[in-house]
């Protein structure tokens, strides 16, 4: 299982993302939202990374990283999106999912503190 995830986190998530900025550029989408989605992506392999990695203290950075700066990236490109004028399905993709992480975060957070 820890194959699969750390083979996914490395090269079949940046796989996708190259994939999806090659379909974006190819759809001809005004500015589309390379950057955004790059930081999902790597949020994403992130905890993939960690979770295959775990338990160990690599993962344990990992984790620190997903929990400080992946929120702070991904809200900031989410509010940058927000007030631009481009309005496509990838757009508001991004959007919604830079604006979702941090709460599902702290969802995450909350029922592990009731848990333990």
């Amino acid at each position: 299982m820890q194959w699969v995830l750390a083979i996914s986190a490395l090269i079949g998530l940046p796989m996708v993302y190259i994939a999806l900025c090659v379909h974006m550029h190819g759809a001809g989408i005004p500015r589309p939202p390379v950057v955004p989605f790059f930081f999902l992506f790597g949020t994403v392999g992130g905890w993939l990374l960690a979770l295959s990695l775990s338990p160990s203290g690599l993962a344990a950075s990992c984790m620190v990283l997903m929990i400080t700066a992946a929120p702070i990236a991904v809200l900031a490109s989410s509010i940058y999106l927000a007030i631009r004028a481009e309005c496509s399905i990838y757009h508001r993709v991004a959007l919604w999912s830079g604006f979702a992480y941090p709460a599902i975060l702290v969802i995450f957070v909350i029922v592990a503190a009731l848990i333990s």
